[in-house]
């Protein structure tokens, strides 16, 4: 078997919604599979549930982790996924270990599994990823899993993934966003500004990332990979994946995540970050989620708009949590009107689909 074979490819429609396949080899998949073992010190008494679909990237965890420890993988039912008290009666019953799923899933699990009543004391390890776990929620999910290790997984698919940061029980947690951590063993990050020049602690800038579970490249389509590699000039060469995110790394190389690069926007001269500004109205107690788009007005100027779910029994009017924002942000980054909603549009990851938000936000 030669590693750099093609062992699967995954499709993803990133940020354009347009599905492009990513090509990782056998070597990229054993190299995902031997870093994070090791960054979660899982063991072949492990039992890890399997909440994310085969197709989605974060299911490797329980595909390729699992077995290369000897753990055990519970695969969850389709129709338990539907149902968060199913969710919460799965993890006691299968005694698990590890869970791995995007907020939304814990999020619900929280509101409507009845963990107060649960025997969640299995449960070692809890992963997030995928999009910002609001602080408010991991506070109450660590009250009611006292047993648990919190940590927030990042990656983009097409490396699968590169940074972690880790929550002891105990641990304090204030109204900041979770920051994505540092960079795991047998990767290295670069952060670089505008002009692909190395920045300052501190400075905002794009991250990239070289390691060995990173994929070979998207299928059939030469024009992604060019935009999506940098390569140094440095001997030896070495080819970094351009993620896309925006962050801030401190002197001791702890990263914050500040926004999509492709979400940061300018009106009337002003850089806005419009995932600071959902991070905002997602600090409020009675919203349980936001999404915050930018659209084009007449002649080239853009607006901000909001759309935000509330929390089971919350009341709030937009005009009041628009007034409260505009405490927190510049008034250039306050949005223009707040609609409420039901419920969101999902993708299928179950992260919130904001092409589609943008669609009724006319």
């Amino acid at each position: 078997l030669n590693n750099s074979n093609l062992a699967y490819i995954m499709y993803t429609s990133g940020s354009t919604g347009v599905p492009k396949g990513l090509m990782h080899t056998h070597s990229s998949g054993l190299a995902y599979a031997k870093y994070s073992a090791e960054t979660y010190e899982v063991q072949p008494g492990d039992r890890l549930g399997n909440h994310s679909p085969l197709h989605f990237d974060m299911s490797t965890f329980e595909y390729l982790t699992a077995p290369y420890c000897g753990a055990t993988t519970v695969i969850i039912p389709e129709e338990a996924t539907m149902f968060p008290v199913s969710l919460a009666a799965l993890i006691e019953s299968e005694r698990l270990t590890f869970w791995y799923s995007v907020p939304l899933a814990l999020i619900q699990i929280l509101e409507h599994g009845d963990l107060e009543n649960r025997d969640t004391s299995s449960l070692r390890w809890i992963l997030f990823g995928g999009e910002p776990f609001p602080p408010k929620h991991l506070r109450r999910l660590m009250e009611l899993c006292p047993n648990a290790r919190m940590s927030n997984s990042y990656g983009p698919a097409e490396v699968n993934q590169c940074t972690f940061h880790h929550l002891s029980p105990g641990d304090h947690i204030d109204d900041h966003p979770i920051p994505l951590g540092t960079v795991w063993e047998g990767a290295e990050g670069l952060v670089l500004g505008p002009d692909d020049k190395p920045i300052a602690p501190g400075e905002q800038g794009e991250l990239l990332i070289h390691t060995d579970s990173m994929m070979r490249g998207y299928w059939r389509r030469p024009d992604l990979d060019e935009r999506a590699f940098f390569t140094t000039n440095d001997s030896p060469q070495k080819t970094y994946y351009r993620t896309g995110d925006l962050v801030q790394e401190n002197t001791e190389g702890l990263l914050t995540f500040l926004g999509r690069k492709d979400r940061q926007i300018k009106i009337r001269g002003y850089r806005v970050e419009l995932d600071e500004v959902e991070n905002v109205l997602n600090s409020f107690p009675e919203i349980r989620e936001a999404a915050v788009i930018a659209k084009n007005e007449a002649k080239g100027s853009k607006v901000i708009l909001a759309m935000v779910q509330l929390a089971t029994d919350a009341s709030g009017e937009p005009s009041e949590l628009l007034a409260r924002a505009a405490k927190q942000l510049s008034a250039y980054a306050v949005p223009t009107r707040l609609e409420l909603t039901s419920s969101f549009p999902r993708t299928g990851s179950g992260k919130i689909d904001r092409r589609a938000v943008a669609d009724l936000l006319t």
